[in-house]
């Protein structure tokens, strides 16, 4: 199994963001907070989810328990430490599962950004509004997978972008095979109840999310069983928070990372 990133910044930073991406999408979505954590001297890793980007494509095993062994195998491979682990959409989903098989005691904190952990078919029968929002979306991607998504990536980023950016994006999201794309998807949302392991988050965790979002209310209700847990919600942002409203997102992720107080030091060789 190959998981492509994209590294910057020194191995030896005080401080390692690893940034997980959302559903058929690439590590280059994170570009904005890649030059700005870099430049805050922080070690920035952005992976390309299994199956995704450059990633080794692989037609099983491809929920967000599997996903979340190639994390930990990120953190052990790169020798990361004083990890704040990121995830965002389907990120949400492998954060989740990397806490509910591996625990929280390599990481200093949590970010959540803009989906709820899932509740497997309790959201199926409890949103079937959504679900149904979902089912005719995966109608559309097995029938024209460009053309889905085109309109997804437009539809997840509200402001101005260069044709170029849309471009690359479509690129990327079309190294995962539809089939693969399909199975992705529902198991990340309906086949799997992790909400326990919320209480599991034992170290500070950060849930930002879209005032756009449809799953506001959700998110909101995912902190009463997250026992260190604030919300941050942004205003004029569609679901990749994080591209939107760059300032406002690495604002308010750096006063987190802040907030964790100082790194600890390096064990000695």
């Amino acid at each position: 199994m190959r998981i492509h990133y994209l590294q910057a910044g020194p191995d030896d930073a005080s401080r390692t963001l690893l940034l997980i991406p959302g559903w058929t999408v690439s590590s280059s979505i994170w570009s904005k907070q890649i030059a700005y954590f870099e430049a805050r001297g922080f070690r920035v890793i952005a992976v390309d989810s299994r199956s995704q980007g450059g990633s080794t494509v692989v037609t099983t095993g491809n929920a967000p328990e599997n996903r979340a062994a190639d994390i930990a195998q990120v953190i052990e491979q790169l020798k990361v430490r004083n990890l704040v682990l990121v995830g965002w959409s389907q990120g949400v989903q492998d954060v989740a599962a990397y806490v509910a098989r591996y625990g929280a005691g390599k990481t200093d904190g949590f970010v959540l950004v803009d989906g709820p952990v899932s509740g497997g078919q309790d959201d199926v029968r409890g949103s079937p509004a959504f679900v149904a929002i979902i089912m005719r979306g995966m109608a559309a991607y097995s029938t024209d997978a460009h053309a889905y998504t085109d309109g997804l990536m437009h539809a997840i980023i509200s402001t101005a972008t260069p044709a170029s950016v849309y471009t690359k994006l479509d690129e990327e999201a079309s190294k995962t095979p539809v089939d693969v794309g399909v199975s992705m998807l529902m198991q990340d949302l309906f086949t799997k109840d992790r909400r326990s392991s919320l209480p599991l988050f034992s170290k500070p965790t950060l849930v930002i999310a879209s005032a756009k979002s449809p799953l506001l209310d959700a998110q909101r209700n995912m902190l009463k069983s997250l026992p260190h847990a604030k919300l941050t919600v942004v205003e004029n942002a569609s679901h990749a928070v994080f591209f939107d409203q760059p300032d406002v997102f690495n604002h308010d992720l750096d006063g987190f990372i802040a907030s964790l107080g100082a790194p600890q030091s390096a064990p000695s060789p």
